[in-house]
């Protein structure tokens, strides 16, 4: 892949899509645990896909369920990784006993926010998921700089033309691909998908 960028693919809502991913040697596979999310996965739909794949991480990603709740499905499921947008406070992860990304709304923050968001959170978070759907050129410093202190995975704007560079000048520790859904069960093009691990691996 482009600068070593890992892999996200996500949300992962059936087993066809994680076969791809496994397949594609994507790194790190999301699945929603968010009940108020369109993307909801039940969690036992998704202990059956997680069983039936190998070679890809499971990451979890919650919205703004109780800490318990997290920690108890995270070790029921076996989850690698677990992802957390809601405002569970920095010191209480490490009760959860499973590496942890930190999302951040991008959209939602200044410079000085964000900065002092990834300061709070960087002690007790293996890395930060920063969402958004705003132009980022504006904001080209502050996310160079913040790429470069932290492990960042980039769910930012971003398209098949400039990919490649947004890559190599932000040079994040991941990049999130959409799967999109299927057309029915089990029945899904996947020639998008295909199109940009192809241009990655370019």
């Amino acid at each position: 892949m482009a600068n070593s960028t890992k892999i996200k693919l996500s949300p992962i809502t059936n087993l066809s899509d994680a076969r791809f991913a496994a397949a594609a040697g994507i790194e790190y596979m999301g699945f929603c645990f968010d009940p108020s999310s369109p993307d909801f996965l039940l969690p036992i739909k998704a202990l059956e896909i997680i069983e039936w794949t190998s070679g890809s991480y499971a990451i979890g990603e919650f919205g703004n369920q109780e800490l318990a709740e997290i920690s108890e499905l995270s070790e029921l499921l076996n989850l690698d990784v677990v992802l957390l947008n809601n405002r569970i406070l920095p010191d209480e992860l490490p009760q959860i006993g499973k590496p942890i990304i930190k999302a951040i709304q991008l959209d939602e923050m200044g410079p000085v926010e964000l900065a002092n968001e990834l300061c709070a959170y960087a002690p007790y978070a293996d890395a930060f998921q920063l969402n958004g759907t705003q132009p980022i050129d504006a904001r080209k410093d502050e996310l160079m700089k913040a790429c470069l202190q932290y492990k960042i995975v980039w769910n930012l704007p971003y398209n098949n033309t400039n990919v490649l560079d947004i890559l190599n000048t932000y040079k994040p520790y991941s990049l999130l691909i959409l799967a999109g859904s299927e057309e029915k069960v089990g029945m899904k093009e996947y020639d998008e998908l295909n199109e940009m691990l192809d241009l990655l691996k370019a």
